[in-house]
């Protein structure tokens, strides 16, 4: 098998700004990225080495603050993730109005029926507006803020615009 292009893992969020991983089903994902030339989930492992008196090193792990920056993100009145992302940066709101739903996908195969996906409860945050002559931009950061779900997606549904997520493993091949 060759390697994955980068297209092959495709990130959305839900435009309706539905909170909770049980309100998938009420979810309208929208994919980001058609103007991002590199786009990354930083895991933001958090680790610490200490050495203790016997000179043993003993690493602690805290786990992982994943985040991912959306720049840019140009205003488009068309896109339906746009009236939310203006409202949170000129209103300057916080908190649970900020938090929506982001699906993960990995097209492994392009000829499978479904695809590998991770639902996750993440927080939204504008990180400026504005922007040069290219255009008006809101880029944003997209950080984890509460539950994950494994799954995933049928092929028809992502192609049809509107990915469906269903939790658990994909029927006749197992985790």
């Amino acid at each position: 098998m060759a390697k994955l292009e980068r297209e092959a893992l495709g990130h959305y969020l839900d435009s309706k700004f539905n909170t909770k991983v049980a309100q998938a089903a009420e979810a309208e994902f929208e994919i980001i990225g058609d103007d991002i030339e590199e786009m990354s989930v930083e895991l933001n492992s958090d680790t610490e080495q200490i050495k203790n008196i016997l000179g043993q090193t003993k690493t602690r792990d805290n786990g992982y603050a994943p985040s991912m920056e959306a720049d840019p993100f140009y205003a488009d009145p068309d896109k339906k993730l746009y009236p939310k992302l203006r409202d949170i940066a000129m209103n300057r709101i916080k908190g649970d109005g900020c938090k929506t739903l982001m699906l993960e996908v990995i097209v492994e195969d392009t000829e499978a029926e479904n695809h590998k996906a991770w639902l996750r409860e993440v927080m939204v945050k504008p990180q400026s507006y504005g922007g040069d002559t290219a255009g008006f931009n809101i880029p944003f950061t997209v950080s984890e803020d509460g539950e994950s779900q494994e799954g995933y997606v049928s092929a028809e549904s992502m192609k049809s615009g509107s990915p469906t997520f269903t939790a658990g493993a994909i029927p006749g091949i197992g985790g």
